[in-house]
C-alpha cells in the first residue's frame, strides 16, 4: 500500500542522529521515515542553488523513501527524473551527462544496518554537513515550506 502524505506535513524535529557527517540515516525507528524523506525532498528542491531537474535513485528496499523524495521536489515545482534502481556512481554520471540541478541517492548501510540518503549538487559533489546538510536539516525542522504553484513533471527513466 502507498503511503499518502498530506500536502503540509511537518515534523516536530529531525533528529540530529540522523545526519552524519555525508548523509543522512536511519531506521523507521530513529526517524528515518517516508515523512521524513518526503521532507527532505522539499528542503533539497528549496536549497539547491540552480534551478532544472533532480534525479533520484536508489535500492529497492528503499523506494518508499525514494518515491517520498520524489514528491518532495516535485511540490517544491521541481521537476525529478526518477532514475529507478541506482547507486550513487550512477547519480554522478548521470548529473554529469544530463546537465542535471543535482540528486538524491537511498541506499543501505551493511555494516550499520541502516537505510541511507545521500544528497548531490549540481557538480555531482556530494553535500554533507560542511557544504549544506545542516541547512537542508533545518529546512527540513522549520517545515516553512511553500508549495509551488505547479508540481514538477516526473519523468520515468527507461
Amino acid at each position: 500500500m502507498k503511503s499518502q502524505l498530506p500536502l503540509y506535513a511537518t515534523m516536530d524535529a529531525m533528529s540530529e542522529d540522523l545526519i552524519s557527517s555525508y548523509d543522512i540515516r536511519g531506521t523507521e525507528e530513529t526517524g528515518l521515515t517516508v515523512e521524513c524523506a518526503w521532507n527532505v525532498g522539499k528542503a533539497l528542491a528549496d536549497w539547491l542553488p540552480t534551478a532544472g531537474k533532480v534525479a533520484v535513485m536508489g535500492i529497492p528496499t528503499g523506494r518508499h523513501l525514494a518515491d517520498a523524495i520524489i514528491e518532495g521536489l516535485r511540490l517544491q515545482g521541481r521537476d525529478v527524473v526518477n532514475g529507478g534502481s541506482g547507486n550513487k556512481e550512477a547519480a554522478i554520471s548521470y548529473i554529469k551527462t544530463a546537465g542535471l540541478s543535482g540528486a538524491a541517492v537511498v541506499g543501505f548501510d551493511e555494516l550499520e544496518k541502516v537505510m541511507t540518503i545521500e544528497l548531490y549538487t549540481d557538480d555531482a559533489k556530494l553535500i554533507d554537513s560542511e557544504t549544506g546538510l545542516r541547512e537542508i536539516r533545518e529546512l527540513v525542522e522549520s517545515g516553512n515550506f511553500v508549495p509551488a504553484a505547479t508540481k514538477g513533471e516526473l519523468t520515468e527513466l527507461a
